[in-house]
């Protein structure tokens, strides 16, 4: 039997909510943990008729990118879609699971799904994030440091990049007198102790530092831990928005306005003045992402297509690169099945299916 908690565990440890962006509200947002799941309707928004179609396809758990809930509810009385669509999911035993800005930020993403379908090659995050990384420093007896880098190197601690077993280690002399109510793994109550011991400092991610801290405490002889967490501004280059890379060949800019249409299914697109006459190096974040301009100019990418550009933003381009606003939709559709085929290959006998309802607000014609 699958749970719903399987469920979010898998999805959290594909994608971890401690990368969501602040403002988001990504995870279970309606629905019990311990509910077995029957099958999984994926869908880039929650409605009413997706929650529907759920229900009619044997589907107890609605995946999508965009959460239902964003701002806090005060009352569920139907006023509202937010409201109807939440008092639907409780009414049919519908959990609703949102991957927002969490799998916005991965590598393999939604900004590398949209690439990877236009067709763009060797492809890097656009504008890596910061404030994920701690440093630990931690004091440990001399004997007992392989033991604890061990522990913690398998709990997670010490990747950087494409290495791991990283870090770095001091040796000294520590002191303490233990007091009454210790209970110490060496010395005597009310009696300094020496102890030659080892500095060790680690780099944590965000997302691993509860499983280090755990990990630490268990290997650790001591009975109080003598260590600090400290907060690094350092980016990670494998978590981030948007991304950048190249086509295969430079394409004139008619065929790559029809490539683009063609591929996204679109019927006009919206764009600053032409540039060059050649396109090649490309620039994308899936939804909104206009506020990555400077990042794509100085990646000098010929083209930064996003979405939900506003009229006065349009003159930022300054003739250094094309804006182009394929639509929010248009620009995460790919979503729907990069979290349908990620569900299928953890769970493969799993039912999982992908929504029917175009739940795109907006009409182009």
């Amino acid at each position: 039997m699958i749970t719903c908690q399987t469920l979010c565990d898998a999805l959290e440890s594909w994608a971890p909510l401690e990368f969501q962006a602040d403002y988001d509200n990504a995870g279970l947002l309606v629905g019990d943990p311990s509910m077995a799941v029957t099958g999984v309707l994926v869908a880039l928004d929650v409605t009413e008729e997706v929650i529907l179609e759920a229900v009619e396809k044997g589907c107890n758990v609605v995946l999508t990118h965009h959460p239902i809930i964003f701002k806090g509810l005060k009352r569920l009385t139907g006023r509202t879609e937010v409201e109807r669509c939440v008092m639907a999911a409780l009414q049919h035993g519908v959990a609703l699971y949102a991957a927002h800005t969490n799998v916005d930020s991965i590598e393999g993403g939604v900004s590398h799904a949209l690439g990877t379908a236009l067709g763009v090659q060797d492809l890097r995050i656009l504008e890596p994030r910061t404030s994920l990384l701690y440093a630990l420093h931690v004091h440990t007896p001399s004997d007992a440091a392989e033991q604890l880098s061990e522990a913690l190197f398998a709990a997670g601690a010490g990747r950087i990049g494409a290495y791991d077993a990283c870090h770095f280690s001091v040796s000294g002399t520590g002191t303490f007198r233990p007091l009454t109510g210790a209970n110490p793994s060496e010395g005597v109550i009310g009696e300094r102790s020496t102890v030659q011991e080892v500095q060790q400092h680690f780099v944590v991610s965000k997302e691993k530092r509860a499983a280090v801290q755990q990990a630490m405490e268990n290997a650790h002889p001591y009975e109080v831990v003598a260590h600090s967490w400290i907060a690094l501004e350092n980016s990670r280059s494998d978590v981030g928005y948007g991304v950048v890379g190249q086509l295969a060949n430079p394409m004139p800019w008619d065929e790559f306005v029809a490539h683009v249409k063609a591929v996204l299914g679109v019927r006009a697109l919206r764009h600053s003045p032409r540039v060059r006459p050649m396109v090649q190096r490309i620039a994308l974040c899936g939804g909104a992402g206009v506020d990555l301009l400077p990042r794509a100019i100085a990646a000098k990418a010929d083209v930064f297509i996003t979405a939900d550009i506003t009229y006065h933003r349009y003159f930022e381009a300054k003739n250094a690169l094309v804006m182009m606003d394929v639509g929010h939709w248009e620009s995460e559709q790919h979503t729907i099945q990069l979290l349908a085929d990620y569900i299928r290959r953890k769970f493969p006998n799993f039912a999982v299916l992908t929504t029917t309802s175009l739940t795109n607000p907006m009409i182009t014609v």
